[in-house]
């Protein structure tokens, strides 16, 4: 049965600055604090549905994620995970950003639902909802609240 780990944040910036950061699917090692490197694969491009990237995590790992879809109108995307050395089955992710009208901020959601293979749900839940998305959030947020 898969599990789902949601976390929100606010961004103190635009939408449109926000977007930008996650819409581009080759860009997460620019920003966030547990990407080692990324790469787009074969003939892959930053914003094309189908495309794969390689990520190397710090302080080992690595995750191929694929897009599965990327709505500019609705400030959407989606993406899974197609091969990884994590103990993560079936998983697929996405994130949606909305304007907070007061004060020219951005609301982001980021979930996943997965299975976990040999290791205990609840450490790999934390890892992710904490480790991953609330991580990113908060060096996102940082990154942006300096330009």
């Amino acid at each position: 049965m898969p599990h789902t780990v949601h976390v929100s944040a606010v961004i103190h910036a635009p939408l449109a600055q926000v977007w930008t950061m996650f819409r581009n699917f080759d860009g997460l090692a620019s920003w966030h604090p547990g990407i080692a490197q990324s790469r787009l694969e074969a003939d892959g491009r930053h914003d094309a549905v189908g495309s794969v990237r390689y990520l190397t995590l710090k302080p080992s790992g690595f995750v191929r994620e694929q897009l599965l879809m990327l709505d500019d109108p609705n400030t959407a995307l989606r993406y899974s995970i197609i091969e990884t050395d994590l103990p993560m089955r079936d998983y697929i992710a996405g994130v949606s950003l909305r304007p907070i009208t007061e004060g020219g901020h951005t609301l982001v959601e980021w979930w996943a639902d997965f299975r976990v293979e040999g290791a205990e749900l609840s450490d790999v839940a934390k890892a992710v909802g904490q480790g991953v998305f609330a991580a990113g959030l908060a060096a996102l947020d940082e990154k942006l609240r300096s330009r």
